[in-house]
């Protein structure tokens, strides 16, 4: 397990930006369970950095205001499974939290620690490298977070279980776990969407991806997608083509896995952090969705 990230800290969750507290420099951190292989595009941080960069400060603000609503303690610790490139280990210690990120990437885990070392946050933030299958940790943490549904590379009811277990294990009883995913169409029909395709351009270096949905399979829950990237960096030009394979989500299956794990669900919201009554009809027509999960309540 990995284990003993923080040291005691007086830090508190407030919306404005601080950094206080500290957290321990241990280089080694034991996994749970061996790794998985992961898409090409999560070999290549540099490029995924700045194709999926964005501003998520209304998203912390979001997550802070869940913390502060749903949570009957102070959060102060925060764990994010599938952290990439570590956008969100930045962002948080910045408004005072604690927080430690893992990935199956190396290369994003080393990379994220890089951007941690040049800001400044090495006492804040941490990335390690783990399965979120079956990655857990003997420190227990306040909150998690897990965004733009990382989680759909999971694919069978037995590593979500799993995975859901082993969250419950790294959180404290009443601890929160914010799940950011998109659940299937009630009618098929309507995952039918037109290609997402858009540029990035960081210096010298200018990215084009294209994510296109083209597959749904109904019987064994999976979202098939087509990545491609096109690389443009100081006059070299390279692209990749792969394919994703994704949980197709019912939200019958999450909250089943979700109670047998532990936690339940308190609420739901839309990408505009909308609330969603907790007796409507879940389903991929509402969009991408937040999913607050209170642990062992």
């Amino acid at each position: 397990m990995a284990k003993n990230f923080f040291k005691s800290s007086s830090s508190s969750s407030q919306s404005s930006p601080r950094s206080e507290g500290s957290l321990n420099d241990d280089p080694d951190t034991p996994l749970t369970g061996g790794l998985s292989e992961e898409p090409k595009l999560y070999r290549l941080p540099k490029y995924y950095d700045i194709a999926f960069s964005r501003d998520v400060s209304r998203e912390i603000d979001f997550y802070i205001k869940c913390f502060k609503r749903y949570c009957g303690f102070e959060v102060k610790r925060i764990l994010e499974p599938a952290c990439g490139s570590g956008v969100f280990l930045l962002a948080f210690p910045r408004y005072g939290y604690q927080v430690v990120g893992y990935d199956i990437s190396p290369e994003m885990v080393e990379y994220a620690n890089e951007k941690i070392r040049r800001a400044g946050l090495q006492s804040m933030a941490k990335a390690v490298v783990g399965d979120m299958a079956n990655m857990k940790f003997s420190e227990k943490f306040d909150a998690a977070i897990i965004a733009i549904n990382s989680l759909g590379y999971l694919q069978t009811d037995d590593k979500l279980l799993s995975h859901f277990k082993c969250m419950s294990e790294s959180l404290v009883d009443g601890g929160l776990y914010i799940v950011e995913l998109s659940c299937a169409c009630q009618n098929i029909e309507n995952e039918r969407r037109p290609d997402e395709t858009w540029v990035a351009e960081e210096g010298s270096v200018k990215v084009e991806a294209t994510w296109r949905p083209y597959r749904y399979d109904t019987t064994k829950k999976l979202r098939y997608v087509n990545f491609k990237m096109k690389v443009q960096d100081s006059g070299r030009v390279f692209e990749l083509e792969e394919e994703h394979v994704l949980r197709l989500w019912y939200y019958d299956d999450l909250k089943k896995l979700a109670e047998e794990s532990g936690f339940s669900i308190k609420a739901i919201y839309t990408q505009e952090f909308q609330p969603v009554p907790l007796d409507s009809k879940i389903t991929g027509e509402l969009g991408a969705l937040y999913f607050v999960l209170a642990n062992k309540v």
